[in-house]
């Protein structure tokens, strides 16, 4: 979850997408979109039957944990950032789902994933009272790039066309 942004600041990249929360250090940043985060539950779980959850609900249940994260990074995947229960370690969004469809653990994605990625084995819910989700653009502190500048104005433009809830 962190090689983006050491991407950037390491020279290997000019510009990247990341999510909150992130190390901003060197890093200058702007908000692309926000959007709410929803808890993944395997179908026959004992939860699946709600219609809303609260962070209580999911807080002795696993959370997958990404690959190489802080613990920052690790905590605001949680439900109890303060207290997270340790879940398989995973690389990508497949292996996030795979783990919560084999009952492995609970994940809170953003709506657009939940959306994107509709299973049979798995179920989304709302969760009330949780941080939502934040697309961010970042770049070197302090770049004067004329293409970066493009590029950020091009991606703050086309990012107010997200599309709409269903």
């Amino acid at each position: 979850m962190t090689e983006q942004a050491d991407m950037v600041r390491d020279g290997r990249a000019d510009v990247a997408l990341v999510s909150r929360p992130f190390d901003d250090h060197g890093l200058e940043s702007e908000l692309l979109w926000t959007e709410p985060r929803v808890a993944a539950l395997p179908a026959g779980h004992e939860l699946a039957a709600r219609d809303v959850l609260s962070p209580d609900d999911l807080a002795d249940i696993p959370a997958p944990r990404w690959s190489g994260a802080r613990d920052a990074d690790q905590n605001y995947w949680s439900a109890h950032p303060g207290r997270p229960v340790d879940g398989p370690i995973i690389q990508d969004a497949s292996q996030l789902l795979e783990v919560v469809a084999f009952g492995q653990a609970a994940a809170l994605v953003p709506t657009s994933l939940a959306r994107s990625n509709q299973r049979p084995d798995v179920v989304y819910l709302p969760v009330r009272d949780i941080a939502p989700y934040q697309m961010m653009l970042v770049w070197p502190a302090g770049s004067r790039s004329l293409w970066i500048a493009r590029f950020l104005d091009c991606a703050i433009r086309h990012s107010s066309e997200q599309p709409a809830e269903p």
